[in-house]
């Protein structure tokens, strides 16, 4: 089976608008962007509008994310989501539950575990053939699905894993109109330090093994099975808070093949269901805030997060829900 110019055309397109998925990092230096960059963007708008969010917090759901070890030190359970919008018809979304077992002081060790769905994808793609004839919109969608535990073997440190199923889907590119689809498996290793009330550290190394395994022998007669792996990303960070209403991080992180970058964020309670926050987060400006809510017996929290983008031609706006039960 051989490929149609149009479908060429149409798999050519889908890899240069996810391509943008890349961290801006990467795009800013004219290198491609390597694969599954939408797992390194950050998550959720409380860690963003701080500065991208570090390994060092773990204060919802978003934790498992960011680094698994946290769970063990969540206070409560969590459930979260958060939708994401971008420019260049871009989005992305992610929903997910945590908790901690901790409570049970029976328990011969201390624990936590969450679970999560996050997926991006990019529509209204215009897609056209060799002769510039337009032929239709397109849309894609990348998906990881998150398995966290954590133990704790001491009072003040923890170890996490993550397990990420990873799947990702082209339409429209075979000769008959279907899709091409690729799968994979990849894990995250965390540590989390608490020496005390007020300062908290974390070390984490993402995306261990991590790749997308596309099969196209069917596809063309030159098909093959190829593996796109993900590149290797490690960070720590240390929080503290200084006074009883702030809040501050500072985190470096190391991905493979790119030099260290730095990011830095501040929280600062105004009142006692009111934040502000603000970080610097990859060359980028954060700004946010979020309310603290109380459903009757349940608290919620409403953030929202502002991040420019030296690359996009418009900022991203992110919002979370988060539930606390």
């Amino acid at each position: 089976m051989r490929f149609k110019p149009m479908r060429i055309v149409r798999f050519c397109v889908f890899l240069l608008c996810f391509s943008g998925f890349a961290e801006p990092s990467r795009a800013e230096t004219g290198r491609a962007g390597d694969a599954g960059g939408y797992l390194r963007m950050g998550l959720g708008a409380r860690s963003l509008a701080m500065g991208g969010g570090s390994v060092s917090r773990w204060d919802d759901a978003a934790a498992a994310y960011y680094n698994p070890a946290g769970l063990v030190f969540l206070k409560s359970r969590s459930f979260s989501g958060t939708v994401s919008a971008m420019a260049l018809d871009r989005r992305l979304f992610h929903v997910g539950y945590a908790q901690s077992l901790g409570s049970d002081t029976t328990l011969p060790v201390q624990g936590g575990f969450g679970a999560g769905w996050l997926c991006a994808g990019v529509d209204h793609i215009d897609a056209r053939d060799f002769s510039g004839n337009d032929i239709g919109t397109l849309s894609a969608w990348e998906h990881a699905f998150f398995f966290s535990f954590a133990l704790k073997p001491a009072s003040f440190i923890s170890a996490g894993i993550n397990a990420k199923v990873l799947y990702y889907r082209l339409p429209e590119i075979t000769s008959d109109g279907g899709a091409v689809t690729a799968t994979g498996l990849g894990f995250d290793a965390g540590i989390a330090l608490y020496p005390s009330s007020f300062l908290q550290a974390g070390l984490v190394v993402r995306d261990l093994r991590s790749a997308y395994h596309w099969d196209t022998q069917n596809l063309w007669e030159r098909g093959a099975q190829t593996n796109d792996e993900f590149p290797l990303l490690i960070q720590f960070g240390v929080s503290a808070e200084p006074l009883d209403n702030w809040l501050i991080t500072l985190d470096i992180q190391k991905i493979e093949g790119l030099p260290l970058t730095v990011s830095a964020g501040a929280e600062w309670q105004i009142m006692d269901s009111a934040f502000l926050r603000g970080g610097w987060f990859r060359d980028r400006i954060t700004l946010g805030g979020g309310l603290r809510l109380f459903l009757g017996k349940y608290a919620a929290r409403i953030d929202y997060a502002f991040v420019s983008d030296p690359v996009a031609p418009s900022p991203d706006h992110v919002f979370t829900w988060n539930v606390f039960f």
